[in-house]
């Protein structure tokens, strides 16, 4: 069976002919708890002893907790805070904690519900009823309790949207599925909907998924998020419907953006490692792409050596795979090859020694043949240097990056 602590402040009544133990007790009779704690004032404690004396309750099932600034919202709330630090040293987790906040002070009670709620309480709970000249009239008293969760609903689903700003789309997904939407209202039930589906379809690009992305925006009712910066540009959604395969224009430009685009995003998030990789890749498929592309029609993982400069052919042939007998080259190659056929991007390469040296940087990174991390400073530089390489042949190519990239950034 499930135990429970309850923690309950204790005033001095609204007036002298009050007496605020008698519904105190029945409070905590209501409840129930196996672990008592009462949260006085020196003017108070006297009404916490008469309430542990008429409840006989055990000396080692409670806790008088004198306030010393009773009248002080912020130590109330820290003196609280400090109970719930003692309460779980006991064995009590937040969610086996009831406050009951009845009686005290305003700072004495909104202190108590505010450390409740920043615990995660399981409830909070006061005395009402019929009232005459204010105050409760005895045996007329209904005690209500109310469950803080859909304050903490509607607390995650604003986290939620944080983290879908910061790129923290697993993390939001797993506090969206996780929340019950039965707490929120009619609207914010309608937001919750359309922020998984907003979650799910941006993770999805992230992951170069790209078709499930495309499909899932389809289905965000955009209308609901109205003042919300996720909405893509229409920019944007042509690029993913090339990417998705929607149109048959080639997709060999829309890679690229996507490739940067997503090399920015871990720049953004200190994953130098990651984002330059990226850029390493990109600037390979650029070369990749444009062997392929007329008038070479050359495929780097199988590449004809009749249809190569013939200066090229025994560096090149020291590059066949013992395995299925393919010529396979790479970046470093592919623009060389690039440079001996005259293409300018080829030639520019070429005679870029500080980009060729970042790239031999990069390759000596953690995540790709050596032991050292990336610094941003070569992620910094290696993106600029890409970004003019590209411009050779795409010259709005940075231009089409911002506008093609996540709303937000």
């Amino acid at each position: 069976m499930r135990r429970r602590a309850l923690l309950v402040t204790v005033g001095t009544g609204t007036r002298p002919d009050v007496n605020i133990v008698r519904p105190l007790v029945k409070t905590i009779r209501d409840s129930r708890p196996d672990f008592l704690v009462l949260l006085v004032t020196e003017a108070s404690l006297n009404h916490g002893q008469e309430i542990l004396s008429q409840l006989n309750w055990p000396q080692d099932a409670q806790m008088t907790v004198l306030l010393k600034d009773f009248d002080d919202f912020q130590a109330v709330f820290r003196e609280v805070n400090q109970v719930f630090r003692r309460l779980n040293e006991l064995g009590f987790a937040p969610e086996e904690v009831q406050v009951d906040f009845t009686s005290g002070t305003k700072a004495m009670s909104s202190g108590a519900v505010s450390a409740g709620i920043f615990h995660q309480c399981e409830s909070l709970k006061y005395i009402t009823g019929e009232r005459r000249h204010g105050v409760v009239v005895d045996n007329t008293e209904k005690f209500i309790t109310v469950q803080p969760a859909a304050i903490y609903a509607r607390h995650d689903l604003r986290l939620a949207r944080e983290l879908i700003l910061r790129l923290r789309f697993a993390t939001a997904e797993e506090i969206l599925r996780d929340l019950n939407p039965n707490l929120l209202d009619a609207e914010e039930q309608e937001l919750h909907r359309n922020l998984r589906r907003v979650t799910h379809a941006y993770r999805a690009w992230d992951m170069f998924h790209h078709a499930d992305c495309r499909s899932r925006f389809d289905k965000v009712s955009w209308e609901v998020l109205r003042g919300e910066p996720f909405r893509p540009s229409a920019a944007a959604l042509t690029l993913l419907d090339r990417l998705a395969g929607r149109e048959e224009q080639s997709r060999s430009e829309a890679l690229l953006l996507d490739l940067y685009n997503n090399a920015c995003r871990r720049g953004l998030e200190g994953k130098f490692d990651d984002a330059v990789a990226r850029l390493y890749r990109a600037a390979e498929l650029l070369a990749q792409q444009l062997l392929s592309g007329p008038p070479y029609h050359l495929n780097s993982s199988d590449l004809d050596l009749t249809r190569v400069p013939a200066s090229l052919r025994d560096l090149l042939e020291r590059s066949r795979d013992d395995t299925d007998g393919k010529i396979k080259i790479g970046l470093h190659l592919d623009y060389l090859l690039l440079a001996e056929l005259g293409h300018p991007v080829g030639r520019a390469f070429m005679e870029n020694k500080p980009l060729r040296n970042r790239l031999s940087e990069r390759n000596q990174s953690i995540l790709a043949h050596g032991l050292k991390p990336v610094t941003q400073s070569l992620f910094n530089r290696l993106k600029s240097d890409l970004v003019s390489l590209i411009s050779t042949v795409i010259p709005d190519f940075e231009s089409q990056a911002a506008q093609t990239q996540f709303p937000w950034l």
